[in-house]
């Protein structure tokens, strides 16, 4: 079978590619996603998923002369999360041909299929799939062609907001390829990319949710978020912070204060690349408290360009909005196009998670995903009784009890933050020979002292100076894990403090004092940090709860044994056929989506934190079909 092929199109021709696919552009020009691809040995990788719009591949109608590209098969591993879950099905080309369909095998009901597929038509798709292209307003592509414009007096600074599933991340995509690939007048300007200040904690673009980054790119995007959780290759995260939330309601102080943060990063990083644009993305939250928000980030950051990505208001959040702006008119665009999504938002994030925990970013050409469960991978053991291990565990929003700790966070999953400075603990001093070592349960470390001057703490509006109750760090009762304590409503400080990833507790091991967790930080920047004597601490929250980390063995077996199952019946089948026999009529059952995802797998009595539940078993009251008298009142004669 073909692994590539090439493509000649010309003046105003549009390509729509179903797939994951690496592109190079050997003659001519073509844009794509907003980036202007010319003729280089450069090649770019793009995935083109039924979750979101498909790209478009395009000539302009100025290029007489057409353009050539050459596309390549990619070999990433992505479509093996399938096997781990639903979420990651029919997301690509069913179909094994470049062009369309080609033999597949009925011995075994294995083929090798084309990780791409190219469409003529809507009906060349595959069956019952909704597909619908990246669509740009004119209203969008002018806007675009104005942000774009450089001139030597000032940086671009644009920040993009507006309501939900307005297009701000799709419009944020097309201007960040655009200013990436658009034409510099100096060569030292094309070295210093774009930076990107991803503020949406629930649907982040390079990032985890329940995260807010600042992004260094040096190479356009092509694909949907779950496709780089973690930027590869050239890009990366200059500094992250989390939150804790998929949204910024549950502590808008610590969301203010970890966007400025990651903006005063991005001016130290202008010292380096003094020629770099930078563009923000915020959340869909508008009213109140939201629209609170993006005033102050308006009034502190001073962006060149604000834009709004909606023409039908609210009216109050428009004014509101001209009136902070002051010195550059509020651009006001249309909404996207409503499409249709075959995932929802909690979807997006569980398939990111997912991503994120089975990616390795760093291969040699691109990177690359695996289908290992989890509960096989061997965690990473982390002491939280003595030196070398963690300092504590804090809680973000609720503050579970001491002895609720555990219960709290085994099986969940919480940040890493690493501790640049002792100041990121609100009334924290230590003497000379800081230890963690001698904390127990309701009293204080000897080797640790409160700061009497300069107490500080979060509450829902600023810091402010606040008696601390002591000790800062208590020991679970039974676990003896070390706990900031639940009496104080803390959070770390970003100035002094930052976020390095997610990690998932496997498990407690309480006789040896060991944290089980699995994470894809690589070894060596753990080695890193720990070589370099700072401090770790687990930040708990509002993160979605993995359940999707509990079911992928059960979901992988469960599909393994239905393959075994279709190739013993298909060998049946032509044993039977070769004798003569007739092939017996099977009737087809409709089946619950999750019973066919589950099937009657033995076992999951005994998965952790897994149950299997019978009919209508753990659905709450009023779940079950009512049925309703409509002859109440009516007297036995009728009246």
């Amino acid at each position: 079978m073909a692994r590539s092929c090439s493509k000649c199109l010309l003046a105003r021709q549009r390509l729509v590619i179903l797939g994951r696919f690496e592109m190079l552009v050997s003659e001519g020009q073509v844009t794509l996603l907003g980036a202007s691809l010319k003729k280089s040995p450069t090649t770019y990788r793009v995935y083109a998923s039924l979750s979101h719009s498909l790209p478009v591949v395009r000539v302009s109608s100025d290029d007489v002369n057409g353009a050539m590209i050459s596309l390549r098969q990619c070999d990433d591993g992505l479509p093996l999360l399938e096997q781990l879950s639903p979420l990651f099905g029919k997301l690509w080309n069913d179909r094994p041909g470049l062009l369309g369909s080609e033999p597949r095998s009925l011995v075994t009901g294995h083929r090798q299929s084309s990780s791409f597929q190219i469409l003529f038509s809507s009906e060349e798709g595959p069956k019952k799939a909704y597909l619908q292209p990246v669509i740009s307003p004119p209203e969008w592509n002018a806007a675009l062609a104005r942000l774009s414009i450089r001139n030597d007096r000032t940086i671009p600074i644009i920040l993009i907001c507006g309501p939900k599933s307005s297009g701000k991340s799709t419009f944020a995509k097309l201007l960040s390829n655009k200013l990436l690939t658009m034409d510099r007048k100096r060569s030292s300007d094309s070295q210093s990319g774009i930076a990107v200040l991803d503020l949406d904690p629930g649907q982040p673009e390079y990032s985890i949710p329940g995260q807010l980054s600042l992004v260094h790119l040096l190479e356009p995007n092509f694909g949907p978020p779950y496709t780089h959780p973690i930027p590869s290759n050239m890009s990366h995260i200059i500094r992250a912070h989390t939150v804790a939330a998929i949204t910024p309601s549950l502590d808008p102080a610590l969301y203010m204060s970890c966007a400025l943060d990651l903006f005063a990063h991005y001016k130290d990083h202008l010292s380096k690349y003094p020629d770099c644009p930078l563009v923000i993305n915020t959340a869909g939250w508008v009213l109140g408290t939201g629209l609170e928000i993006l005033e102050e980030l308006i009034s502190r950051i001073k962006p060149t360009e604000v834009v709004y990505m909606s023409q039908e208001g609210p009216l109050e959040v428009t004014k509101s909005l001209r009136d902070a702006v002051k010195k550059s008119p509020l651009l006001e665009l249309p909404s996207q196009i409503s499409e249709f999504t075959t995932r929802t938002a909690a979807h997006l994030r569980t398939m990111q998670y997912m991503s994120y925990f089975h990616m390795d970013p760093y291969g040699d050409n691109g990177p690359t995903w695996g289908n290992t469960p989890l509960t096989s991978v061997p965690p990473w053991e982390i002491s939280y009784g003595g030196q070398g291990g963690i300092l504590g565990i804090m809680c973000y929003g609720e503050q579970p009890p001491t002895d609720l700790l555990l219960d709290a966070i085994n099986g969940s999953m919480v940040a890493i933050v690493v501790i640049d400075d002792m100041a990121a603990i609100p009334g924290w001093k230590v003497t000379d020979q800081e230890s963690t070592n001698e904390v127990t349960t309701g009293r204080a470390d000897p080797d640790l002292e409160m700061d009497d001057i300069d107490i500080r703490a979060f509450d829902d509006k600023s810091y402010h100076s606040q008696d601390l109750t002591q000790p800062l760090i208590v020991r679970t009762p039974h676990e003896a894990l070390p706990y900031f304590n639940p009496s104080n409503t803390i959070t770390l400080d970003p100035r002094y403090s930052n976020t390095i990833g997610l990690a998932l507790i496997r498990g407690i091991d309480i006789p040896r004092q060991r944290l089980q967790i699995l994470t894809p930080i690589p070894a060596s920047e753990i080695e890193t940090l720990n070589s370099a004597g700072k401090s770790v601490v687990l930040v708990s929250g509002k993160f979605d709860t993995p359940g999707w980390a509990y079911t992928e063995e059960l979901i992988q077996r469960t599909l393994r044994e239905k393959r075994v199952k279709e190739v013993k019946d298909a060998r049946e089948a032509r044993a039977r056929k070769k004798r003569g026999a007739a092939l017996p009529v099977e009737e087809v059952v409709d089946t619950d989506e999750d019973a066919t995802v589950l099937g009657d797998a033995t076992g999951t009595v005994d998965a952790p934190w897994v149950e299997r539940l019978e009919g209508s078993q753990g659905r709450g009251v009023g779940a079950k079909v009512w049925r309703v008298r409509r002859d109440l009142g009516k007297s036995d004669g009728g009246e």
